[in-house]
């Protein structure tokens, strides 16, 4: 058997290799449907977290730091290559973590200003602006006719969800609006930090990194809301009703904690591989779903009319799939930007017949 060191080397020449060749779509679906179904999967696990640990700050301090540790630990053993930690990359990571904790600071507050159909609407609202921001900051292409029609039909779908369900119920549009802006800028700020600083990093280094400094950035917070009390009062037995940390809680969070490193490592792995745009479309797609789910599985049941609304708007997200690898088939083939070594570059100036991994350089400034 090789030892860790030498199987770490001859995973990251196969990888090195993998970067020269074109993705297949097979590959990018793959890609798409392992994200998608350990992003709803960990919705479900994170509710049934919560129901017996009601500090939902200190839940995502245990996930995002034990996902580091996990991490770090598998590269010290030699079995897969995380980066070093270098300040500079670590201050591009600041910025992400920071956009993630807006995001989920603007998500509280605009489900505490709209009920859920309306705040649906203005997310799906946000893959417009994501597009744009696709076009202007990170160079990509304008959406073809077929894609405008495609989240054309997401947007449709998911109005007249809202109105089939519940209406529209909008205290605060402010706050749902600025809700739809960071959902929007998200993808584009963890696009412009993969190009930029960390163009030269694994994937598993972009992972360590993105958790290690959303450890330290969400950190503050937990005692800003007092939630360190609460943890001690369960840890005590103190908590409402006598309250205690159980097993089974305590079960659930490990696995969650788990869960958390596989969607990290596969968020990164998308978005190497599909444009920002596409990436908020997944992301209001496996809500629909969830929003499914729920209707199924919970106390509340939509109407008939408002799941037919939801799966034209899960239609609409298929097609917009189906549209980009239409275009993918259709594009001249160009070189892809995942980063590679010296040998691995001069490779690439004697070889010209490689696609990228979904539309080329031009779609997002540098093929991320």
């Amino acid at each position: 058997l090789e030892p860790p060191a030498a199987l770490s080397r001859s995973c990251a020449d196969i990888m090195s290799s993998e970067t020269m060749r074109p993705k297949s779509k097979a590959y990018i679906a793959f890609l798409v449907a392992s994200h998608m179904t350990v992003s709803s999967t960990m919705l479900v696990l994170n509710k049934a977290v919560l129901q017996n640990f009601k500090a939902p700050t200190t839940v995502l301090l245990f996930q995002v730091g034990s996902s580091a540790i996990i991490l770090w630990l598998i590269g010290k053993m030699g079995y897969i290559t995380v980066d070093p930690f270098e300040f500079t990359k670590a201050k591009a990571f600041a910025g992400n973590a920071i956009a993630f904790m807006i995001l989920l600071f603007t998500n509280a507050k605009a489900l505490e200003s709209a009920n859920v159909e309306s705040v649906i609407v203005f997310r799906t609202l946000s893959i417009f602006v994501t597009a744009y921001g696709d076009i202007k900051m990170l160079e990509g292409k304008p959406l073809s006719f077929g894609a405008l029609a495609a989240l054309a039909m997401v947007l449709a779908g998911s109005v007249a969800y809202a109105a089939s369900d519940k209406g529209f119920q909008v205290k605060n549009l402010a706050w749902v609006a600025l809700y739809g802006v960071a959902n929007a800028a998200y993808p584009i700020v963890t696009k412009l930090v993969i190009l930029g600083p960390a163009k030269s990093m694994t994937t598993w280094g972009k992972t360590y990194y993105n958790n290690l400094i959303t450890f330290l950035v969400f950190l503050p917070t937990l005692f800003v809301l007092n939630e360190h009390k609460q943890i001690q009062a369960l840890l005590s037995g103190a908590g409402a009703g006598g309250a205690f940390l159980t097993t089974s809680a305590i079960e659930l969070l490990a696995l969650s904690c788990l869960w958390g490193t596989a969607i990290s490592f596969l968020g990164f792995l998308c978005l190497e591989n599909i444009t920002a745009t596409t990436f908020n479309v997944m992301g209001n797609a496996n809500k629909l779903l969830t929003l499914v789910v729920n209707s199924i599985l919970w106390e509340h049941h939509a109407s008939l009319m408002a799941n037919l609304c939801l799966g034209v708007s899960l239609f609409g997200a298929g097609f917009y799939g189906h549209v980009k690898n239409q275009e993918k088939d259709t594009a001249p083939p160009s070189y892809t930007s995942v980063p590679r070594n010296d040998a691995s570059a001069e490779m690439k100036d004697r070889d010209t017949g490689q696609a990228d991994v979904e539309a080329g350089p031009s779609d997002s400034g540098a093929g991320k």
